[in-house]
């Protein structure tokens, strides 16, 4: 892991960050308080059962966070990118994290201690009311992972998170959409709560009904339309 020295008046995802209201004087506490971190693809930022003493926000990159039962088996459930911010809900709570979270690509992630990010909160409403609106957008999407584990099917659920991928990594190309996250097939099938072999062995069908175009671990989404049937999406 390297130190880096960066500015917050100059990070080109801080527009995106529940940070993007502060006024000059906050940012300068913020750039006085912070260290910045570059991580390497596989390391990990905090473990499931320690406890926080600040706030992670990420720059670059991108973040798995992921459970594990007793017999190391991991249960992914949320990835994070650049501007989303880590470990905020156990720091507000006073509980240990609930989960690990370790990066899947290099990434560049700043740190904000407990005292620096609580007076941030007390001095600077916008920015607890973006965090109250982070909380409320993820615990929503925590409810609706629940929901399709228990009412759809691995299939259904595999076409699904293709679509949210590609509203949060997707970038246009000649083909489709082309998803800029890198996964393994674990990490898909951790997601979705199957096997590896089920999400392998759905990839093969959706790539022969035309449906995405897959190269190793790149994905490109061929035909939104039909996905968007496939996973039971209804406008």
């Amino acid at each position: 892991m390297k130190r880096l020295q960066t500015t917050c008046s100059k990070c080109t995802t801080r527009g995106q960050s529940v940070f993007c209201d502060l006024n000059d004087q906050h940012l300068r506490e913020l750039d006085t308080a912070k260290t910045t971190n570059q991580y390497k693809m596989r390391q990990v930022i905090f473990y499931e059962g320690n406890n926080p003493t600040g706030l992670y926000c990420i720059a670059t990159g991108k973040v798995k966070i992921y459970k594990s039962d007793a017999n190391g088996h991991q249960q992914i459930v949320r990835l994070a990118g650049s501007g989303d911010i880590l470990g905020y809900r156990c720091l507000l709570g006073n509980e240990p994290y609930s989960a690990t979270a370790e990066t899947i690509e290099d990434s560049q992630i700043c740190f904000v201690d407990k005292k620096t990010f609580f007076h941030l909160l007390e001095t600077h409403p916008a920015t607890a009311f973006n965090v109250m609106r982070t909380l409320s957008r993820d615990l929503g999407r925590a409810e609706e992972l629940e929901t399709n584990l228990v009412h759809k099917n691995v299939r259904e659920r595999l076409a699904e998170l293709l679509l949210v991928f590609k509203e949060r990594f997707g970038k246009k190309d000649s083909k489709g959409v082309k998803l800029d996250i890198s996964l393994t097939r674990e990490e898909l099938a951790q997601l979705v709560g199957t096997t590896q072999e089920s999400v392998i062995r759905l990839i093969t069908e959706f790539k022969n009904d035309g449906l995405i175009e897959v190269n190793g671990r790149e994905v490109t989404l061929l035909n939104i339309n039909r996905l968007t049937d496939t996973a039971g999406i209804v406008d």
